[in-house]
């Protein structure tokens, strides 16, 4: 399977980096109107506002290109660099910029290039945005912001309709019509490849070649029109199971109902799942595994690095929350494309920090600070591999169950160490004083410091 890991920059981000932004067509004022209405709530104002500045700026120009510094953004937005830092990135998952670098000692050294919004229609049948939608603005807003989207229902029931067809009023050569001209063939080829306004409605995912899934059905009965009906749901299998192009013709063949010669999108997606149904049991009985007698410790712990190595994050991520009768709350998902594209970590122990705090330590979602804490720790301790994790979890353990008695002539040593005089036990006064009440208070102040410590606190 392929990995869909975006990469890191090479040069660190700052405000004297020179970008150049740029857009295909200007923003239509319908899909301004989708901006506004439908992905500010799931961007936030910082990136909601990049993506509208960035436009400004793109419209001022002929050509649809303009080369800024961050700089001129930061005055621009009135943010810091890790807001715009993190807004880009958000505007880049929504589907909403893709990022590039610059060859080498070129400038600008990155490229800013701004996508269109997908129509409300597109926006509403994309599971992954729709659902981010919901969560965030809840049931009542998103009927009203769903009811302002759909298209006007005429009542045809009583009507007759007596409409021409294109060939009832137009007359062409059958024979143009069967083998068009190379030149309408071209501009066809132009149009696809400079992205019209229709591809620009279509969904992609960077790592996953339609035009090759194309290719692959040829041979079978499926309907070709189906990829474009069913795009982003052939994505979100993709992105959820890591599914390469192959594969997906193979799945979508055996969904596709001979008799119409179209897809069936509920078979396609119970098909998948069942598929993975028994990959990912291994996964969530990897706590019992675990947890099992020392003498088949070793055992148990291949096997869950064999899994770890098996799956793509989100895949491995889907599959334990399909296991525990739940689902990936788009939080989670967040989270971890976040420390994916940290680039610090392989798939595969990507996963064990999946397992590690959602079955290991038993908690029912994933949280920033959590996988932030494990994450550095592991960092800490360089791990690279699975096996490399599986060790560092070992060795917070049993640094975390040594007896306390332990711990605390440790720290006894290093406080005797670096005690202040009048708190050896050797220490002789000159000569006794009164202390003044202040005095007193800040002696029996630092006294309680040192006690707890020779307890082992901290």
């Amino acid at each position: 399977m392929k990995r869909g890991l975006i990469m890191a920059e090479s040069k660190p981000l700052t405000s004297k980096t020179a970008v150049a932004i740029a857009a295909t067509t200007r923003l239509q004022d319908e899909r301004r109107r989708v901006l506004d209405l439908l992905y500010q709530p799931i961007l936030g104002v910082a990136a909601y506002s990049l993506a509208t500045v960035m436009w400004q700026q793109v419209s001022l120009t002929a050509d649809l290109k303009v080369e800024v510094t961050h700089t001129d953004l930061l005055a621009l937005l009135n943010i810091s660099m890790s807001t715009l830092k993190e807004s880009r990135q958000r505007l880049e998952g929504a589907g909403l910029l893709r990022t590039f670098e610059n060859q080498p000692d070129r400038l600008p050294e990155l490229i800013y290039e701004l996508q269109q919004p997908v129509s409300g229609e597109m926006f509403f049948k994309d599971d992954l945005l729709s659902l981010l939608l919901l969560e965030v603005v809840g049931e009542r807003q998103f009927d009203r912001l769903r009811q302002a989207f759909l298209p006007r229902q005429l009542k045809r029931d009583k009507w007759h309709e007596v409409s021409k067809s294109f060939l009832d009023v137009f007359s062409l050569d059958n024979r143009l019509i069967a083998a068009p001209p190379k030149l309408i063939e071209a501009t066809k080829a132009a149009f696809s490849q400079g992205g019209s306004s229709v591809e620009l409605e279509q969904p992609t995912a960077p790592d996953f070649d339609f035009g090759l899934l194309s290719d692959l059905l040829k041979r079978s009965y499926t309907d070709l029109s189906d990829l474009r009906q069913y795009r982003q749901l052939i994505i979100n299998e993709h992105l959820l199971y890591g599914i390469d192009e192959t594969e997906m013709a193979r799945y979508i063949g055996d969904a596709t109902n001979l008799a119409t010669n179209k897809l069936d999108a509920d078979q396609f997606k119970r098909a998948i799942a069942a598929a993975y149904q028994n990959e990912a049991q291994a996964v969530v009985s990897a706590k019992k595994n675990v947890t099992a007698a020392k003498s088949s410790e070793g055992t148990e712990e291949a096997a869950l690095v064999t899994a770890a190595k098996q799956y793509e994050p989100m895949a491995f991520l889907a599959q334990i929350r399909q296991q525990q009768g739940g689902y990936v709350a788009s939080g989670e998902q967040r989270i971890v494309e976040q420390i994916a594209n940290k680039q610090i970590f392989s798939s595969a122990v990507i996963n064990i920090l999946i397992y590690e705090v959602l079955i290991d330590l038993d908690n029912p979602t994933i949280t920033q600070r959590l996988t932030d804490t494990i994450a550095n720790r592991w960092a800490q301790d360089g791990v690279k591999t699975p096996e490399d994790a599986l060790a560092s979890i070992r060795k917070f353990k049993a640094e975390r169950d040594k007896p306390k008695n332990s711990r605390r002539r440790r720290s006894t040593k290093n406080i005797k160490e670096t005690l202040p005089d009048w708190a050896k036990n050797d220490y002789q006064p000159q000569k006794k004083k009164a202390l003044s009440q202040s005095d007193q208070d800040q002696f029996n102040e630092q006294l309680n410091k040192l006690k707890k410590l020779r307890d082992g606190g901290d």
